[in-house]
């Protein structure tokens, strides 16, 4: 939101938003009669990995909230030597839950994506 009402404005503190919180992914696009103009492929895929990382997070903390629970384990290979996403899942958890929920990332993520698909064609909840 910082490029929108700039980097140190009175109104972001007054609200207590940080300059650095998402307006929008990709909204300055929609604007440009040729959105491609300017880009290229990398910051184009690292600003859609973050608006990906960004869904989820909030998804991931509401429905932590809704089940009553501090600590969010995320696994999957999608997170494997994936450390912005990582950093990304953090920094929105405890954001959105002002510091009271904790994100949590396991070392063998990989194979529990897998462990899960199995119990579940077992019948195992």
């Amino acid at each position: 939101v910082g490029d929108i009402y700039g980097k140190d404005s009175k109104a972001l503190e007054k609200i207590g938003l940080p300059s650095n919180l998402v307006a929008s992914s990709f909204g300055k696009l929609v604007a440009k009669s040729d959105p491609a103009e300017g880009l290229n492929q990398e910051d184009v895929a690292r600003a859609l990995l973050l608006m990906v990382t960004n869904n989820i997070g909030q998804v991931a903390y509401l429905n932590a909230q809704l089940h009553k629970t501090r600590r969010i384990y995320f696994v999957g290979n999608f997170l494997r030597q994936n450390n912005i996403s990582q950093q990304r899942l953090s920094y929105a958890i405890n954001y959105w839950s002002k510091g009271e929920m904790e994100a949590l990332f396991l070392e063998h993520e990989g194979y529990l994506g897998a462990l899960g698909s199995f119990l579940m064609s077992q019948g195992i909840k």
